[in-house]
């Protein structure tokens, strides 16, 4: 049994000996019972938002065992100590010239992406909770993460999914805005040639040190060292160079999702 079965299995075991009913738990939690049925019928992942509400209605720590043994159940190998980095992360600042970052994606916009890299339908529902539960850091409290998040202007209009899915992606890149702590900047095309067409990256700030990472075609790179920590900040800081403002980002990206239509 995978360990996101068994907090499934844990979560429904939790409220029958509650004895109430997906409606009652539902209501106390405030999802709805279909929601909630949903959840235990391992249709819909369990996801960060969910458990923290149910933690916080019944004083339990699914939350806790989330982090532990689900978070990393389905990351690839490679990539589990970034995604520990990241989520000690004060500072997340993350570019990529293709697609929205993952820890800005939508559900709908993450499975398409995930469907077009071509994973296995049976390991996707895990991946995309995965990817959604990493999102957490942003929204944490009582110190939430500081991210900055730099995209290339093609990533608005390369279609991911559908033109719903789309729109509906732009749309939260700039709720996401809404929040003090989360800024997206875009490259325009008038940029042309820049350092960012190398390639995505990634450089967390952890306990006063910063800790990078580079995607590749088979798998990525964690950057550790001081010397390379300290070129990939020059990168990202020559990316930031071509970057619209942050207003004039989020209004370039607001007219490309009502195009989406």
């Amino acid at each position: 049994m995978s360990a996101s079965e068994y907090l499934v299995k844990d979560l429904r075991r939790t409220r029958e000996l509650l004895g109430l009913t997906q409606d009652a738990w539902g209501e106390r939690i405030h999802f709805s019972a279909k929601h909630v049925g949903a959840v235990e019928r391992g249709e819909r992942p369990a996801l960060p938002d969910y458990l923290t509400a149910v933690d916080r209605a019944f004083g339990t720590t699914f939350m806790q065992f989330y982090r532990m043994f689900v978070q990393g159940e389905l990351v690839p190998v490679w990539y589990r100590p970034f995604v520990e980095h990241e989520g000690r992360a004060s500072l997340l600042r993350v570019y990529h010239p293709l697609v929205v970052p993952g820890i800005l994606q939508t559900e709908a916009y993450a499975r398409a992406v995930l469907v077009g890299r071509r994973f296995q339908p049976d390991t996707v529902d895990g991946i995309v909770a995965t990817r959604l539960g990493r999102q957490e850091i942003l929204y944490r409290r009582p110190d939430p993460c500081q991210l900055v998040a730099v995209v290339d202007e093609g990533v608005l209009h390369r279609r991911v999914g559908n033109a719903a899915v789309m729109r509906d992606q732009l749309k939260a890149l700039v709720a996401a805005c809404d929040h003090p702590n989360v800024r997206v900047q875009v490259v325009p095309f008038e940029a042309g040639a820049y350092v960012g067409l190398d390639g995505p990256l990634a450089i967390a700030t952890v306990d006063g040190r910063s800790v990078g990472f580079l995607e590749g075609h088979l798998e990525g790179r964690v950057i550790e060292s001081p010397d390379a920590t300290k070129d990939l900040e020059g990168a990202w800081e020559a990316i930031r160079d071509y970057a619209l403002p942050s207003n004039q980002s989020l209004e370039l990206i607001m007219r490309t999702a009502e195009k989406w239509t």
